[in-house]
């Protein structure tokens, strides 16, 4: 009787195991990601938006899926999910545009930087020359056109270092909330510069040297809902 008991036990907890899974934040319930936009797989499109370059979305990582915001401490996560990830180092930019509050903010990074981060005219923190790091992302305000109808000149106001998890295919970029003048009750909407606007979206994934042509081999979306910052 005793080992009928313990049967019955260790198949109730197995059962409860299979539906519980710990320390895993669910999209959409209070305290995980909030999703702020989606995008079809497979639209990647090549030179002058040609589509035959779709497979190439997924062998680049560039391939964009959705976009979700995350508030951890005093730090906001701007999490960026492809089809399918490879860390090809200096081919492909992520760029993700904002609104914070109004104010236009944009990150600007790649697996490696080197090209660019390493020295940026555009940004005015060069020379004299650095290291960016692993995984840098460019966190840029201040922005306007620099008379070419398409290219754009930004301040660096600083630097943080993503996270490329080719597991969840998600490139998280962790910015400090104070770095955006972003705080509690503030509103985070989509923001387009003069270069993202003729791309396509306020969300990149596109080909890179130093810099990019917005007719480049690019995936483009757009994020349509409006993140508030909890407390």
């Amino acid at each position: 009787m005793r080992n009928t008991k313990l049967v019955a036990l260790a198949l109730a907890t197995v059962v409860v195991a299979a539906f519980v899974v710990p320390g895993v934040a669910t999209a959409g319930k209070k305290g995980g990601p909030k999703a702020v936009g989606t995008d079809p797989v497979g639209d990647f499109v090549g030179y002058n938006d040609d589509p035959a370059f779709s497979p190439l979305g997924d062998v680049l990582g560039a391939d964009l899926v959705k976009t979700s915001i995350h508030k951890a401490g005093d730090e906001l996560h701007f999490i960026i999910e492809v089809n399918s990830l490879e860390t090809v180092p200096e081919i492909v930019r992520y760029i993700w545009g904002i609104s914070v509050d109004g104010e236009y903010v944009e990150f600007d990074g790649k697996y490696t930087n080197y090209t660019r981060g390493a020295c940026d005219p555009t940004s005015g923190q060069c020379p004299p020359p650095r290291d960016p790091g692993q995984q840098p992302f460019m966190v840029r305000a201040n922005c306007g056109d620099a008379g070419t109808g398409n290219f754009t000149v930004c301040e660096e106001v600083g630097i943080v270092q993503g996270i490329f998890d080719t597991t969840a295919n998600t490139i998280t970029i962790p910015v400090p909330m104070d770095m955006i003048n972003a705080k509690p009750k503030s509103k985070i909407t989509a923001g387009l510069s003069a270069f993202s606007g003729q791309a396509g979206g306020n969300v990149l994934a596109i080909m890179s040297a130093f810099a990019s042509q917005s007719n480049w081999p690019r995936d483009a979306m757009n994020t349509t809902k409006t993140y508030v910052v909890p407390k």
